[in-house]
């Protein structure tokens, strides 16, 4: 951790009295004939001048946060000025408490209207008398998206953070109710529909699962060899003959027995593949935490590898009652998919290459016609008007969330899907995380906290110092016969008031880089093969990275609180979560090297806990290989998305110490005002720079996955020769011995 902000590590704000104000340890000493003294109010008007250095000091990014020094200034407003009377002088604000007036002064600085040459802003203001500290508040004008990035799907928000809309930015003479909150992701309106989907994409998963041959599915064998639309009577009598009544996951019987025909013999060969891919979907190993994703994108390519399955049991050629009875619901289970889905089928039985959600309102209309809902699973959900035109293959991303945000579980007693709702983020250095859990990053935020120096002449604007190097050497403001005196109270004489400390952030910084420390990355392939049949020993799959393997697409920063106070500190019991940011300026990851800078504003994670916290920050990645591999607990497929998590520790050896500001106390602060210098990942007005590598066994730990269903779709090929081979040839044979 370094210091940050080049741009904006600012400098101060001078209040400088054309007639004169005061401020004094009593009223008495204002002048009755200042002729801009109010006895009444006991105010002054004065000019308020605010000093900028610029020259010291897309998508999130450098000129979002003002990262480095050639970003253009984006000025300031929602500009609050606080003033307080001190016991004594010289003193910081300390602790929260009652100020004595608060100056609200909207915008006060344009993009754009200060430069190194020109960094002056004089506004005309009353102060009230006897002023000896002084705060100010403050937040970057906001940005607005391209149409290229909207194109993309980034809006504002997502390009320099959001606050709250009901009462985010809130400052007030009161201090302990000074707060600034980040918005949810997700809002109460856009939540109702968020949930409703979930249970639309649960019901269909449950349907499709619960495909059965029960009821009015249980009827006669009908005598056919036309692939896909029924079975051969392979010893069954045509007319009369029937089977037993069963569902899908009967397949999945601990004995591996057939459930058709009521004979406790083993499965046949396609009753085995359509046993395996079910256990594969609703299998979940949640208790060694396995989340497995539940995302549009994911669930169109789990289907279509199950799809896969089905259609090679569907279009094969049965070799005994029993097959042909999994021909038969495999040809249910091909119809039921043909509801929810539209793909590319082959009448081969060979594999399904594209497979996409119908329209809602396609899907909506299927679920609610459904006969295969089981009793078990309660009633079915309804009601799904207010997503009927919504993009299911864009869910979660059509909210602006992770795919990380959606979890599958299955109840295998009760035989129906579900969405995570309260999932364990342990992974993450969390608890219990709700989708409510995710945040914009906050905003580009200011804070200054400042005794003052007094003058009883008056002062050009031009006669300020023009820099923050400049503001804050002492020598500057007593040079040329200048009369500042730091560390006091305005008297009756008093002219001009200046801030002695610069205007810094309010909020931290989090710098990114991605890059490879091996050129061969290993996956988890040997130990999911074992972790399924101990006789297995195969190897990891080795993947050469280039500069095109893997795309960072997001980072979720945990361990965030949603508000903090007055002194830009984590509120007590504040809600903890992500802060979600997928406005990746660089998502390219080099072959060598590490990838461009990538900024992520969040708050200050400072903790009154005797240790200073983890941080674990999920980077999204994409995986461009063109070839699937094996995370954690299940598969990563090509085209598809994944997190590798990397912990961030305060407490790490061989980190860098950071430096601590020499000219402005970093909060949170002793009794007397002074900092208490307790180091912590992020820290407001500094910026943290973490480079993540990928090493060999990175991907080993790659988190949540989709089934690994190519397995079930294995075929045997036969091929049978009808001519003799030569086999040994006796020339010569003598009858009757030798």
């Amino acid at each position: 951790m370094k210091k940050y902000f080049n741009f904006a590590l600012f400098s101060a704000i001078a209040l400088l009295g054309s007639y004169s104000f005061t401020a004094c340890t009593s009223d008495d000493d204002a002048v009755a004939d200042n002729p801009g003294y109010n006895s009444e109010s006991n105010v002054v008007p004065v000019n308020f001048v605010m000093n900028v250095s610029t020259g010291n000091g897309s998508r999130m990014s450098a000129g979002a946060t003002q990262a480095t020094t050639d970003q253009p200034f984006r000025g300031i407003d929602h500009a609050r000025i606080l003033t307080d009377k001190q016991t004594d002088d010289g003193k910081h604000i300390a602790a929260a408490k009652d100020m004595d007036r608060l100056y609200d002064l909207s915008q006060i600085l344009a993009a754009n209207t200060i430069s190194t040459e020109n960094s002056r802003r004089v506004l005309e203001m009353s102060l009230p008398l006897n002023t000896n500290t002084i705060m100010f508040y403050g937040k970057a004008i906001e940005g607005s998206a391209t149409s290229a990035q909207a194109a993309l799907g980034l809006t504002a928000y997502d390009l320099y953070g959001r606050l709250a809309e009901s009462d985010g930015y809130h400052v007030e003479e009161d201090l302990s109710n000074v707060a600034f909150e980040v918005e949810k992701r997700l809002t109460a309106e856009n939540k109702a529909k968020f949930t409703k989907i979930q249970q639309l994409l649960a019901g269909m998963l449950t349907c499709i699962m619960n495909t059965n041959l029960e009821g009015d599915h249980h009827t006669a064998i009908v005598a056919t060899n036309t692939p896909g639309t029924g079975i051969p009577a392979y010893g069954f009598d045509i007319a009369t003959d029937e089977y037993n009544e069963f569902t899908w996951g009967d397949y999945a019987n601990a004995n591996g027995t057939s459930p058709a025909i009521g004979t406790n013999v083993p499965l046949t060969p396609l009753e085995e593949k359509l046993a395996a891919v079910y256990k594969e979907m609703v299998y979940i190993q949640k208790d060694a935490g396995e989340l497995r994703c539940g995302s549009g994108e994911a669930l169109e390519r789990t289907l279509q590898d199950l799809w896969t399955v089905v259609n090679s049991v569907r279009c094969a050629s049965p070799t005994s009652k029993a097959d042909a009875i999994a021909k038969f619901l495999a040809t249910r289970i091909n119809n039921r998919l043909n509801l929810y889905l539209q793909g590319s089928i082959p009448t081969d039985g060979g594999p399904v290459t594209t497979a996409h959600l119908k329209d809602a309102s396609d899907v909506i209309s299927a679920l609610a016609s459904d006969s295969s809902w089981p009793a078990s699973a309660g009633t079915k959900p309804s009601d799904f008007s207010s997503i009927n035109t919504v993009q299911l293959s864009k869910f979660p991303k059509n909210f602006n969330l992770p795919a990380g945000s959606t979890h599958l579980q299955w109840d295998n007693t009760n035989k129906y899907f579900s969405y995570v709702q309260n999932y364990n983020s342990n992974a993450v250095g969390g608890s219990t995380f709700t989708v409510d859990s995710y945040y914009y990053s906050p905003e580009l935020l200011y804070f200054g906290n400042s005794p003052i120096r007094v003058s009883n002449d008056s002062y050009k604007t031009n006669d300020y110092p023009q820099t923050t190097a400049a503001w804050d050497t002492d020598a500057t403001w007593t040079a040329n016969g200048k009369t500042w005196v730091k560390n006091k109270h305005v008297l009756s004489t008093t002219r001009s008031v200046a801030m002695i400390n610069d205007i810094n952030y309010g909020t931290a910084l989090l710098e990114t880089h991605v890059g490879y420390k091996a050129t061969t990355l290993k996956d988890n392939n040997h130990a999911i093969q074992y972790s399924k049949n101990t006789e297995v020993d195969e190897p990891d799959k080795e993947i050469e990275v280039n500069s095109n393997s893997f795309q960072l697409v997001g980072l979720l920063v945990g361990g965030q609180s949603k508000k903090v106070g007055w002194n830009y500190l984590p509120v007590a019991n504040a809600e903890q979560g992500y802060v979600y940011d997928f406005a990746i300026a660089n998502s390219q990851i080099p072959a060598s090297g590490v990838s461009d800078a990538n900024y992520t504003l969040v708050f200050d994670n400072y903790t009154t806990a005797a240790n200073q916290d983890k941080v674990y920050v999920a980077l999204e990645l994409k995986n461009n290989t063109g070839e699937d591999f094996f995370g954690l607990h299940n598969m990563i497929r090509d085209g598809g998305t994944f997190y590798l998590i990397g912990e961030l520790d305060p407490t790490q050896t061989g980190l860098t110490a950071p430096t601590w500001p020499t000219y402005h106390p970093l909060p949170p602060y002793n009794a007397d005002g002074t900092s208490i210098q307790t180091t912590r990942v992020f820290m407001q007005d500094y910026k943290t720079t973490a480079t993540f590598k990928l090493n060999t066994n990175s991907l080993k730990y790659a988190y949540l996955t989709v089934p690994d269903l190519r397995s079930s779709s294995l075929t045997l090929g036969l091929s049978v020769d009808i001519t003799w081979s030569t086999g040994l040839n006796f020339e010569e044979i003598i009858l009757g011995g030798n």
